[in-house]
């Protein structure tokens, strides 16, 4: 008899992933930020801050340029109050 949670599973997840949801994260606090009337500078500042802290070696899709496109088009979109 066989179990499936017996059977041994890779561990960590691939870099994509880490990527994706720390851009979906960085859209998430763009659109706080915007909620709360902090600047898109400001807001692209911290942002910029947070990801260098968290991650050294970040890949090309979070550089500075990529987040502070992010902030751009999540301010351009007005969010509303979740």
């Amino acid at each position: 008899m066989t179990f499936p949670w017996l059977a041994p599973r890779p561990t960590g997840t691939p870099r994509g992933s880490w990527t994706t949801a720390a851009l979906r994260e960085l859209r998430d606090r763009a659109a706080l930020f915007y909620r709360l009337g902090v600047p898109a500078d400001a807001a692209t500042a911290r942002l910029i801050a947070r990801v260098a802290w968290e991650c050294p070696h970040r890949p090309a899709a979070l550089d500075d340029a990529a987040i502070a496109a992010l902030v751009r088009d999540t301010y351009a979109r007005r969010p509303a109050g979740a």
